[in-house]
């Protein structure tokens, strides 16, 4: 079976080269060219022209990834992107330690008269003190607006209770 197909094989190669002329390949080398340089001159623009705009699109994905996995409660997210997953680097004095072991009193210095945060300690502090006031008037508007929606629910129920009390009465 082997010696078939390389026989196939062999006579294809003969009648390429056969009918394949000089003048044929020169053309067809040409137009080679001119497509790996058309493929090259595209992709040296999308990199130049469209790899900031993509990369932007990639970290909002992912920045409305983490918020949507911090919103739907997924706590091993949750503590994997605000660094504080258990069992890794959380920027405490529960974290794992590389290195020599330090006592409770090294893990948070005072600079200058204030608290050293950084990393994950300061990340999660300054999303609290960057949208604290965001964070609760907005959640307020929500409550306002759910407030007034419930109350107009339980005004549509009172007056259709109140139309079907009206039209027994008018059938009694």
């Amino acid at each position: 079976m082997d010696d078939m197909h390389k026989d196939i094989a062999d006579k294809l190669i003969e009648a390429l080269r056969a009918g394949i002329g000089d003048d044929a390949m020169s053309a067809l080398k040409k137009q080679t060219d001119q497509i790996l340089y058309d493929i090259e001159t595209d992709l040296d623009y999308r990199l130049k022209d469209e790899l900031a705009p993509n990369l932007v699109a990639f970290v909002v994905e992912m920045a409305k990834r983490t918020v949507e996995a911090i919103l739907q409660g997924n706590q091993s997210q949750m503590e994997r992107y605000l660094g504080c997953e258990r069992g890794h680097w959380t920027g405490r004095s529960d974290s794992p330690e590389y290195g020599r072991k330090r006592d409770i009193s090294e893990w948070h210095p005072v600079i200058h008269g204030e608290l050293f945060e950084r990393g994950a300690v300061e990340l999660r502090k300054r999303i609290v003190e960057a949208h604290r006031d965001l964070i609760v008037s907005q959640r307020i508007l929500d409550l306002e607006d759910q407030v007034r929606s419930l109350v107009a629910q339980n005004n549509k129920q009172a007056n259709e209770i109140e139309r079907l009390r009206n039209e027994r009465r008018e059938f009694a």
